[in-house]
């Protein structure tokens, strides 16, 4: 049996064979091995990432801007850091198609990104065909996995007098080739503390989509390093019109004004920021899951100070923060901090991109 030993004046081990810090360029991913127990503290633009062996690829399980340390126990092929800026992660379904009857060729118009689409239906419903009774909670909702690859479906439920009513969709998943299993399982606190535990709700998944693309995955992301937006092209599959919009995770690495405002003195201190924008109204998605929740979206913190009475520049700004975007369109926001006289909009410019990163990870 190993023992572990801590406290003041004892030093801890390091498995990892060099120091507690590592950094990664833009597309750059790291395996955390060996296997074993790790405190991981991801960089302000690195994300901590597992292997999910239904979708068949990493997803991302943890950053809150830099630094929020996370434990935990790797085998050694399981966990992950990877800095995605500057790289597409995702993409966006805009027209999932009709008649295919095998996967398409998904490709983008540059870089080395991989991408699988995802064939068979979703869930686009529930049938509640027994509501139960007696519960004070809402019972959780959970659907059995369609084969690997696809993206399992998830939702919850709604209670009316003490039975379920109806049972609302949060990812209506892909790739089931039939009607996946409903189940409702009691919330904890059912039948405890003279809570009366519910029982007997049942349901029945409805299933839509078939022919069409319903997901698309970002296998690999690459490493290319993208300053700007590009587009995807698809191919055979047997099927036509599906449109994929693909989504990056970008920071802003420089920031330029154009127009100035009007300010009260050369003294002026703003703090600039952006709000992350799509170029691309779409429809809800299907799975945000896998296309609107891979990357926690942060506003940039960027500092600057006029030059003159009159107008605002860059020159001087300094990026504390660049954020976390996911299209090169940020909205600009601008707040006057002292004196707080900014009287009117200035139009900015970013750029947006890849950034180097440094987490911390102790064993």
């Amino acid at each position: 049996m190993s023992l572990v030993f801590g406290g003041p004046g004892v030093t801890p081990s390091n498995k990892l064979g060099f120091g507690n810090r590592i950094t990664l360029q833009s597309g750059e991913t790291w395996l955390i091995q060996p296997a074993g127990s790790y405190w991981v503290a991801p960089g302000r633009y690195t994300f901590l990432q597992t292997y999910d062996p239904i979708l068949q690829t990493w997803v991302t399980v943890g950053n809150d801007g830099g630094f929020q340390p996370l434990y935990i126990t790797s085998d050694g092929t399981n966990y992950r850091l990877a800095n995605l800026t500057g790289q597409p992660v995702g993409a966006t379904v805009t027209t999932a198609g009709t008649g295919y009857t095998s996967a398409p060729t998904i490709t983008i118009a540059s870089g080395n990104s991989i991408w699988r689409p995802v064939l068979g239906q979703y869930v686009t419903s529930v049938t509640v065909s027994n509501g139960g009774a007696n519960y004070t909670y809402a019972p959780t909702v959970t659907f059995s996995a369609p084969p690997a690859g696809g993206v399992p479906a998830t939702g919850y439920c709604t209670l009316s007098g003490g039975a379920v009513s109806t049972v609302t969709l949060t990812n209506k998943g892909a790739g089931y080739t039939s009607p996946p299993t409903v189940t409702f399982t009691n919330d904890p606190r059912e039948g405890l503390n003279g809570v009366v535990s519910g029982s007997g709700a049942t349901g029945v998944a409805v299933l839509a989509g078939l022919g069409g693309v319903n997901a698309v995955i970002c296998t690999d992301p690459g490493n290319t390093g993208y300053t700007a937006t590009t587009t995807f092209t698809t191919s055979g599959g047997g099927g036509t019109g599906l449109v994929v919009t693909p989504i990056f995770c970008l920071s802003i690495t420089a920031i330029s004004a154009v127009a100035g405002g009007a300010m009260a003195s050369s003294t002026e201190v703003v703090e600039w920021s952006a709000l992350d924008k799509a170029t691309t109204t779409v429809s809800a998605p299907l799975n945000p899951a896998v296309c609107a929740n891979l990357v926690k979206v942060r506003k940039a913190s960027i500092l600057g100070q006029t030059t003159t009475a009159s107008a605002l520049t860059s020159v001087g700004a300094v990026i504390y923060d660049g954020g976390i975007y996911t299209q090169f369109s940020p909205q600009v926001l601008l707040t006057s901090i002292a004196p707080p006289t900014l009287t009117t909009a200035v139009a900015a410019t970013y750029a947006l991109g890849g950034v180097t990163d440094t987490s911390y990870i102790s064993s």
